[in-house]
């Protein structure tokens, strides 16, 4: 666990200084501030466009953080040969694995604190209001980009760095158009019906951690649905992390 901790710590005074974060945040910033102006051109209030284009930018950003810091984790660490330093101590491949998402972890936690605050900020002053489900909203949006961090950290282990930000560019996607996959299961219908349900029972559904209608449209969330949609999440970065930790383990360096 020390040695855990010391990647992680390492690994999230890295990431904090780096240009894409404040990138990332500033392309949020951005967005949540142009949805106030499209909030005139559209037949929907002001404040429901907010939400709806607020929740929506940060669950991009997320994808953006994956891509640009997620799926580089291990290349750089490889290509500057610091690996070969750490590996040198007595840590094992699974330790620095799991220090590097867990700090990655951290950077995340920060930077959803910070656009959670300018968000709410600008909502509030628009005449909207913060409530349970927005913060609910916002948790779970947080639980999707941990989901596609572990599977960028995962892809990593096995591909470069191209490739893994393509597969987890193909993962957000998929994880979103999971539901009409769903629907062509159910019907036995489709052209390919075995690898649909490969996609339905291996990919998750990131739809089920997107309650955004819930929010604009003040839908009460069924009771016990933040804890199942958390450890839907939780379930899913353990696997992936589990699955980096193994391939890591086997990798020759």
């Amino acid at each position: 666990m020390k040695a855990v901790y010391q990647i992680g710590l390492n690994t999230f005074r890295e990431t904090i200084r780096s240009h894409v974060v404040y990138l990332v945040l500033l392309f949020t910033a951005i967005l949540i501030l142009l949805s106030v102006s499209f909030g005139e051109w559209s037949v929907f209030a002001r404040v429901q466009v907010i939400e709806d284009f607020g929740l929506a930018a940060m669950s991009i950003s997320g994808l953006l953080l994956a891509i640009f810091i997620g799926v580089g984790l291990l290349g750089r660490e490889i290509s500057s040969k610091t690996i070969y330093h750490v590996l040198a101590k007595p840590v094992s491949r699974s330790s620095f694995i799991t220090g590097k998402f867990a700090g990655l972890l951290a950077v995340l936690v920060l930077i959803y604190i910070i656009m959670a605050v300018f968000f709410m900020a600008t909502l509030t002053i628009m005449g909207g209001h913060v409530n349970c489900l927005i913060v609910s909203a916002i948790i779970c949006i947080w639980m999707e980009t941990a989901i596609i961090v572990s599977a960028s950290v995962f892809f990593s282990t096995f591909a470069s760095p191209v490739l893994a930000a393509l597969f987890s560019t193909a993962f957000y996607i998929a994880g979103h158009l999971n539901d009409l996959v769903s629907v062509h299961v159910s019907a036995k219908s489709g052209i390919f019906p075995g690898i649909q349900k490969t996609i339905y029972y291996l990919i998750p559904n990131l739809e089920h951690l997107n309650i955004r209608d819930h929010v604009v449209y003040n839908i009460v969330l069924p009771g016990g649905y933040m804890e199942m949609a958390v450890c839907y999440g939780c379930l899913y970065v353990i696997l992936f992390i589990t699955l980096g930790c193994v391939i890591f383990g086997k990798k020759d360096l």
